[in-house]
């Protein structure tokens, strides 16, 4: 090895139905995986970050050792990735959501080691270990990273060439709720911490260093606890950026956390619908979603200047072929604009993946069609090739130029024009996606 280690970390791209590597030229919402995970490697290592939906793998440079992560379906890209390094002799180390809720050995078939759980506490045994010859082939996580001295994020280590506007930055990590199909709160077993406000606006403010004033929080639930957001809302008023993040609907009820929110910045939730079948709601654990409320929800929140993108699932068990007209109705009415919809997809590790095998539905363990865009179980009332049918023709229509047109005619947020160009820009993206059945936001 080098006087000075080099060390690859790499976000895999996602695979499209033909199980070919997803592309695109920017990468609009970059996540916060490597910079941290840059953070946390010692000082004595040269580190270089690709993500893989816009940087080509320098698969023949040399490298020491090669860290990898993804989420959901990008884990197969992650396997396919560690490969090809070990074909070439290098030491690969995989970690991540989907590596951490998985069964071990998935993983262990394609990497020198796992690392599962939080990594900022195991990552810098990992490098050690490696560099002393010891490297073991499972790391767990002892105890979460303390969530009050996590490093500063390495945003100077990013592509700054392949990237739109946004930066990430995190307020809280995990959500306080159960929902059974959740990866997130599977992941973080159900644990919902929330850093040192004053942390939160250092980060901000190295992410604004690199040019840009638009943050993406990716936190999974930002507008939760009250107190804290109202203190984190306040703190952010002076710093003078444009921001987004992902809410429940929760937030709808206090027009004193909209106006803070609005006055801090924020100009886009997306927020978890999921349904508006009662039933269904109640059977994912998640029945406190009243659909009734929905829309008057929606336009509380618009009403401060906040737009809203939606979450929504189908193939649930109380949906039958009438779930695909009472979604795009509901949608159309309510003038989501930037809607998603993922055909129900039990991830392993979750209680609803556990619930599926003990009952025999899961129908495919090829965790490429993981992407919530493939039927990989038995429905109750659908057939699954009725349900892959209904999801694409659902999104033709709302992503057609009527569509997006009597979508957003109806929304009544008070956006500037750059928010309307986001809008915009993000249906034609998507737009895009489905004419090539790709998932929209996948990548």
């Amino acid at each position: 090895m080098r006087d000075r280690p080099r060390i690859l970390l790499i976000g895999p791209t996602a695979l499209d139905y033909g199980g070919k590597p997803i592309k695109q030229r920017r990468l609009h919402l970059p996540g916060l995986t490597l910079p941290m995970l840059a953070a946390a490697t010692p000082t004595d290592c040269e580190v270089r970050l690709i993500s893989e939906t816009v940087d080509e793998i320098p698969f023949d440079e040399h490298w020491d050792l090669v860290g990898i992560t993804g989420m959901g379906s990008g884990i197969v890209r992650a396997w396919q990735i560690a490969d090809a390094f070990r074909a070439r002799g290098t030491t690969v180390v995989i970690g991540g959501i989907a590596a951490s809720l998985g069964e071990p050995d998935w993983t262990l078939q394609h990497a020198d080691a796992l690392v599962t759980g939080e990594a900022e506490e195991t990552w810098p045994r990992v490098v050690a270990d490696f560099a002393a010859g010891r490297l073991q082939r499972h790391y767990r996580m002892t105890r979460p990273p303390p969530i009050e001295d996590l490093p500063e994020p390495r945003y100077d280590l990013m592509n700054a060439r392949r990237l739109g506007v946004w930066r990430p930055v995190q307020a809280t990590r995990g959500c306080p709720f159960q929902c059974s199909y959740c990866s997130i709160t599977a992941f973080f077993s159900g644990r919902y911490r929330k850093r040192p406000i004053e942390a939160v606006v250092r980060d901000v403010r190295l992410a604004k260093r690199t040019g840009t004033r638009h943050i993406a929080f990716i936190d999974d639930n930002i507008g939760v606890d009250w107190d804290y957001s109202g203190r984190l809302f306040e703190a952010l008023i002076p710093e003078n950026i444009i921001w987004m993040s992902q809410c429940s609907l929760h937030i709808a009820d206090r027009p004193d956390m909209l106006r803070l929110a609005s006055r801090s910045g924020c100009r886009m939730l997306s927020i978890g619908i999921e349904s508006t079948n009662p039933d269904s709601l109640a059977e994912v654990d998640k029945a406190w979603n009243r659909p009734e409320r929905y829309i008057e929800a929606l336009r509380t929140i618009r009403s401060h200047g906040i737009d809203v993108s939606t979450e929504m699932i189908i193939g649930l068990d109380s949906d039958d072929a009438s779930v695909f007209q009472r979604t795009y109705d509901f949608i159309i009415q309510a003038g989501i604009s930037v809607p998603r919809v993922h055909i129900l997809t039990p991830v392993p590790g979750t209680p609803l993946f556990r619930q599926m095998v003990e009952s025999g539905r899961i129908s495919s363990l090829d965790f490429a069609r993981y992407s919530g865009g493939q039927a990989v179980f038995t429905p109750r009332r659908l057939s699954p090739e009725d349900l892959q049918k209904g999801y694409w023709d659902l999104y033709e229509r709302l992503f057609s130029w009527t569509g997006i047109l009597r979508r957003t005619w109806r929304n009544n947020a008070s956006l500037g024009l750059f928010m309307r160009a986001v809008v915009l820009a993000t249906n034609l993206h998507y737009r895009n996606h489905i004419h090539h059945r790709i998932t929209p936001g996948i990548v």
